[in-house]
């Protein structure tokens, strides 16, 4: 029996530029404009002590440090992977959206078409807009914390071994960790969209903007795209409420990947006593490990050893990651992990 034939041509350029050409994407084009504008305004406020961190930016060496290319070999294979899959988001997120209100109908009927539809379209938007918001948010956290337990670490090892952050950083996935959020995604919009229509009989609308939740679309447009960056900017009191990107980088940094997990919202670090400022990422940021791993050997799954030489990577100078001073060599092995089961 012959082998079954792939249709090449389903890779459209389009699957392969997703990323970069999808307003729902974070790393959308324009949100890299938007970025990169806010990195300028606040270079600005203190120009002599920050135009190193945008200058940055402009190095081919950051781009082509040999970690951003991992980062590139990964994006390039996540969206071979799953675009020969043929996984469609949509249509399982229909299917679990029908189970949803199919479960809730026989568990309880007398809920169903409560009369919420008779409220303002308006109003319907923005309790289904920030019920989703809280949801979707409160999800991606407890699957970041739970990636770092002992049990999925060995995947999310991966995303943490990058030796410099560009914003294509947050794309730098092991395919399982891609796969779980997709899962993550799937069950909780299907979910809430089947309950949505249970009670009120109708398709659920969010508020949008260019056909994407307002709430994301701002988010993004707001500097998202620089929490995988050496852009240090934190949000002074503001990090209360949003995770910033100095927050994020901290996460990043040796010895901070037990803190600030959140995506967006900062109230769940907060309630699970997970949260930190990021106000000293500027004078005193945490390192990121300074030693390559061979990527292959991180898409195998295979544990580093406690004494494994592994090729040094020249430091560039990333300023707000890897500070001379503060330069380490420690990889982030399943050791890190095994007192990350909180």
């Amino acid at each position: 029996m012959p082998w079954p034939s792939i249709d090449v041509t389903a890779i459209t350029v389009f699957a392969w530029f997703d990323w970069l050409t999808n307003p729902a994407s974070r790393t959308f084009w324009g949100f890299w404009l938007s970025s990169a504008a806010l990195a300028v305004a606040w270079a600005l406020l203190d120009w002599p002590r920050r135009s190193a961190y945008v200058r940055q930016w402009l190095s081919k060496d950051y781009w082509l440090h040999p970690s951003a290319r991992q980062d590139y070999w990964l994006i390039a294979l996540n969206t071979l992977l799953f675009t020969m899959l043929g996984i469609s988001s949509l249509l399982w997120i229909i299917e679990v959206a029908n189970l949803s209100y199919r479960g809730l109908n026989q568990l309880w009927p007398e809920a169903a078409h409560s009369g919420l539809n008779a409220l303002p379209t308006p109003v319907l938007v923005m309790l289904y807009s920030l019920v989703l918001l809280l949801a979707d948010d409160a999800s991606r956290y407890a699957l970041h914390r739970t990636l770092h337990s002992r049990w999925l670490w060995p995947i999310h090892r991966l995303h943490h071994s990058a030796n410099v952050l560009t914003p294509l950083t947050f794309l730098r996935l092991h395919p399982l960790e891609q796969g779980l959020y997709q899962l993550r995604g799937i069950l909780v919009h299907g979910s809430l969209s089947g309950g949505y229509f249970f009670i009120t009989s109708s398709a659920p609308q969010l508020w949008l903007i260019v056909g994407v939740s307002g709430v994301v679309w701002l988010f993004n447009l707001l500097g998202a795209n620089l929490r995988h960056s050496n852009i240090p900017l934190h949000y002074g009191w503001f990090e209360h409420i949003l995770i910033s990107p100095a927050q994020h980088q901290m996460h990043h940094g040796i010895g901070g990947s037990r803190v600030n997990y959140g995506s967006m919202l900062a109230i769940w670090d907060r309630c699970f006593g997970s949260w930190r400022s990021g106000q000293t990422q500027l004078d005193a940021p945490l390192p990121l490990p300074q030693q390559q791993v061979a990527l292959s050997r991180q898409l195998l799954l295979i544990r580093p050893a406690a004494k494994q030489h592994h090729r040094n990577v020249t430091n560039i100078a990333v300023v707000a990651n890897t500070p001379s001073e503060h330069t380490t060599s420690e990889y982030p092995t399943s050791e890190h992990a095994a007192t990350e089961t909180s």
